[in-house]
């Protein structure tokens, strides 16, 4: 990661650095405000993580309409 944070770019640096804390049943639960986010699969699976998408099951009614407030995953190991 640079000085700065971009959830897209350093996604899988995050995801590396938390792999190393979750224990072999753990979840990571992983939301993010970023429009247009895009999980990089491969590099998800590079790291040994499997991970599904969750978003449509955490969106509040008033934000039904706007389904591209934010993102949310399941994350655990392969």
């Amino acid at each position: 990661m640079n000085n700065t944070f971009d959830v897209q770019r350093d996604h899988l640096k995050l995801m590396a650095d938390l792999k190393r804390l979750l224990k072999p049943n753990g979840t990571i639960l992983f939301s993010n405000n970023k429009r247009g986010f895009k999980m990089d699969s491969s590099g998800m699976q590079n790291l040994g993580l499997t991970y599904q998408e969750i978003t449509n099951k955490t969106l509040s009614l008033d934000f039904k309409r706007n389904k591209q407030i934010h993102c949310c995953f399941i994350v655990k190991h392969q």
